[in-house]
């Protein structure tokens, strides 16, 4: 998941709150449901820099040591960049991590590693439609499911005529995990996804303190 996908997740926090103050929709237009999401932040009257911290935020790790997470090696695909980067808005800082994998004419993938915690509760938001359900759905062009990869459940997707697809996985309430790989089998995607060490992620979850 990109750190541009926040943005769908600040948009979802805003629709969330305005439901649960009957209060009028949120403006589709992105700019205004922005300044809407930023109105409902600020009403909290918290002092500390994220406004989300009396409501379970918590502060996200380094760029730098989420980058660490990042596997060397994806099933054989050598990691040919790597990056880490933080952005935020109105104090609730969103860190991501990126590995690219494979080079050539063969399997390419790229990991991607986003720490929410600063968004607390909304950061959930993200996974929300699918963690919540059951899906399994395969025809000829590919198939969509819910399946677990580490003990942690987990979306894939596979479109047969691209032969791409992609393994999101949510860890600890606050990372999202997303394999993306192109020119790929889905067995080979799998094997990509494996390489990622899921337990430490979920252990830096927990180890984290309560605010930022």
């Amino acid at each position: 998941m990109k750190i541009r996908t926040a943005l769908p997740l600040f948009l979802a926090a805003s629709q969330t709150w305005a439901v649960a103050q009957t209060v009028p929709a949120i403006p589709a237009d992105a700019k205004d449901a922005m300044a809407a999401f930023s109105k409902m932040l600020q009403s909290f009257g918290d002092d500390s820099n994220n406004p989300l911290a009396a409501l379970g935020a918590q502060k996200p790790v380094g760029a730098g040591e989420l980058k660490a997470m990042l596997p060397a090696d994806a099933d054989g695909l050598r990691r040919t960049n790597a990056r880490g980067e933080k952005t935020g808005a109105f104090g609730a800082n969103v860190v991501q991590a990126t590995g690219e994998y494979g080079d050539g004419e063969g399997p390419r993938v790229e990991i991607n590693i986003t720490d929410l915690a600063a968004m607390g509760p909304f950061g959930a938001l993200a996974g929300f439609g699918w963690m919540q359900t059951e899906v399994d759905s395969e025809g000829d062009h590919g198939y969509e499911r819910t399946t677990e990869q580490s003990g942690f459940k987990t979306l894939e997707k596979y479109t047969n005529a691209s032969r791409s697809g992609t393994i999101t996985v949510v860890v600890g309430n606050r990372f999202i995990v997303e394999v993306e790989g192109r020119n790929i089998d889905p067995t080979k995607l799998q094997a990509c996804a494996r390489a990622i060490d899921f337990s430490a992620l979920d252990n830096l979850a927990k180890a984290q303190p309560a605010t930022e």
